[in-house]
């Protein structure tokens, strides 16, 4: 089958960035291949190394080739070491030196979920073959390579047998969540998780030109062993960028993937579960998530999704091939993605990306769709002689192709105007700490001004009935308006005229996906206290005041006695009438989103 119809055509303590860590003296003789099997292989793929056994290994690479650097970017809550290996033809090991070299940089993470491993053992295989092997070394004249090995390493540790019982292979695994029972891969804006701040700061100081992340899904079964999501179906990044990762990058690797044996096919769901001739809906992403992160930062982001029902030297073949394949196209079109990336930066950095509004909240709609062949099983439905359910089950023996609609029109359900600036309110110390761990650039306002900005006042909002990471996410109502407000000295000014902009906006607008407004780091104004000890009776003297000092109030009160029978007869209501106007107009700030927009850049001058 064609593939391109129905995708492309749609060990040190502390990273001291910008450091060159000391490379051992490395011996005369020559290494082979047989010299870096890995554990994985010599299990026969039954079998996954811990972290001590993994970087034990990469510390013999390293030993034997200059060109393979070790160094950690941070510690784990359990103070284990978050690691880097970087990949250099040059044994180069700080972004500046690389890019001097005319190289681009692909970061390479395994294990953000420490239960799928692939990426880890694909990674020692791919770079084995490379370093010492020399197979496909030519790519390095112009790529260079970030490899995590292991992202969750706490989670990693806890290795058993028990979790994800449905996943073939390998044997034992680690888990999901981190030591703090956080999920890495919800935590790319919010970063709670230690780990989280650490790949944040060496995210941004490399901000490499591809970033793939490696997973394995479960739910429906199929042929494909590979599964995977660019963030190219929605407006979410820079037209420029969709269109190379469309035409260049998805197309190439579509096509290169079923050359060796191992057809791809997209991420995402079937109109109803388990019948893909139903019709199939690609998933997006905003940047809670890997490759939505990246996209909001105007580079690209491979999602792999290895499909959890294949034997596990399959999953992890088929990734080593994606990675050769990744290394391939770039190396290959290396030119034109670095000048794609670059009018992305200057176009995000300018006016022209704020003419239009900025849609989120996408979703597929059935306007534009095509058909594509789509490698499935023959399969069954039987009632369960166990649960008494519906059960689909599948024929191994009888592979089918089908021809199913694939949508790719997708609409927002919210869309926004982007500002000028932001400008955040200085007491919020924790949002202005995620600025700096995401690379956006801000200005410090040391004198109070008066401003005419946008701004969002919340009216309340629904809280969710359960935890989320630790934090309770709610869903916010809110007005919009246009104010003119006093900023104090020590607000932080946020020009929209930089290549991070996008973060920001997806962190301060309270109706994004997972915008700090729906983790929770204003629910004290989603849900203001509003606390006001005065005894509502004191309002016999005090609304006497007020009718007497406004006929406009009268005139209001009067006719709601005329024509509200209940109110006219309940004294409590009316001195509540009153009580309610006095109590917001003390606190009238307390629903007011701490983030303002500057719509007329001509209020910052």
């Amino acid at each position: 089958m064609k593939l391109v119809a129905c995708t492309a055509l749609i060990f040190a303590a502390t990273l001291q960035l910008g450091a060159q860590p000391a490379h051992p003296a490395h011996p005369a003789k020559k290494v082979k291949v047989q010299d870096f099997i890995t554990d994985c292989e010599k299990s026969d793929f039954v079998r996954t190394p811990k972290f001590a056994q993994t970087m034990e290994w990469f510390q013999r690479l390293s030993e034997a080739s200059p060109m393979v650097n070790i160094t950690s970017f941070g510690t784990s809550p359990l103070g284990r070491d978050l690691a880097l290996v970087v990949v250099d033809k040059d044994g180069l090991t700080t972004p500046a030196a690389i890019r001097e070299k005319g190289r681009v940089i692909v970061l390479i993470e395994s294990c953000i979920h420490s239960g799928e491993p692939d990426g880890k053992d694909a990674s020692m295989i791919f770079l084995r073959d490379m370093v010492v092997g020399k197979k496909n070394i030519d790519v390095l004249d112009n790529v260079s390579f970030l490899f995590i090995p292991v992202f969750n390493v706490d989670g990693h540790e806890n290795f058993t047998a028990l979790n994800r019982i449905n996943q073939n292979g390998p044997v034992e695994l680690g888990t999901r969540n981190t030591s703090q029972q956080l999920n890495l891969n919800r935590d790319f804006l919010k970063a709670d998780a230690p780990e989280m701040k650490a790949w944040l700061k060496m995210y941004n100081h490399w901000l490499p030109e591809l970033f793939i992340d490696v997973h394995v899904t479960n739910g429906a079964d199929f042929q494909y062993v590979m599964t995977y999501a660019i963030d190219n179906m929605t407006d979410n990044m820079e037209p420029g960028i969709t269109a190379w990762s469309r035409d260049i990058y998805e197309k190439q690797l579509c096509e290169q993937m079923e050359k060796v044996g191992f057809p791809i096919f997209l991420y995402g769901n079937f109109k109803k579960y388990n019948a893909p001739e139903t019709g199939f809906v690609a998933d997006t992403f905003d940047p809670r998530y890997s490759q939505g992160y990246a996209a909001a930062h105007n580079r690209l982001g491979l999602l792999i999704e290895n499909h959890i029902y294949k034997p596990y030297r399959q999953r992890v073949e088929a990734t080593v091939e994606a990675f050769i394949a990744t290394a391939r196209i770039l190396s290959e079109n290396k030119e034109s993605l670095v000048s794609t990336l670059a009018a992305a930066d200057a176009y995000t950095s300018s006016a022209a990306s704020r003419k239009e509004p900025f849609g989120f909240q996408y979703k597929a709609t059935e306007e534009k769709s095509f058909m594509a062949d789509y490698l499935s099983w023959g399969r069954d439905t039987v009632v369960s002689d166990l649960s008494g359910g519906e059960w689909v089950t599948h024929d191994y023996s009888d592979p089918i192709t089908l021809h199913i609609p694939v949508y790719t029109s997708y609409k927002p359900s919210f869309s926004v105007q982007l500002p000028e600036a932001y400008i955040l309110m200085p007491q919020w110390d924790a949002v202005r700490e995620l600025l700096d761990l995401h690379g956006v650039k801000y200005t410090v306002l040391e004198q109070p001004r008066t401003v005419e900005v946008e701004t969002y006042r919340y009216t309340g909002g629904k809280f969710s009935s359960r935890q989320s990471e630790g934090r309770i996410p709610v869903q916010a109502t809110f007005t919009t308006q246009t104010e003119t407000l006093e900023y104090p000295a020590g607000s932080i000014l946020v020009d929209m005229d930089q290549p991070a902009s996008r973060v920001a906006m997806w962190m301060f607008e309270p109706a994004a996906p997972g915008s700090l407004t729906y983790w929770g780091f204003f629910n004290v104004c989603v849900q203001a206290g509003n606390e006001f000890w005065i005894r509502p009776q004191y309002m016999e003297v005090k609304g006497r005041e007020m009718l007497a000092a406004d006929p406009q109030l009268k005139a209001r009160f009067e006719q709601k006695l005329r024509e509200d029978a209940a109110f006219a007869s309940d004294p409590q209501a009316i001195l509540g009438f009153f009580y309610d106007i006095v109590r917001k107009r003390a606190h009238q700030n307390n629903e007011l989103h701490p983030i303002w927009r500057v719509m007329d850049r001509n209020q910052l001058k």
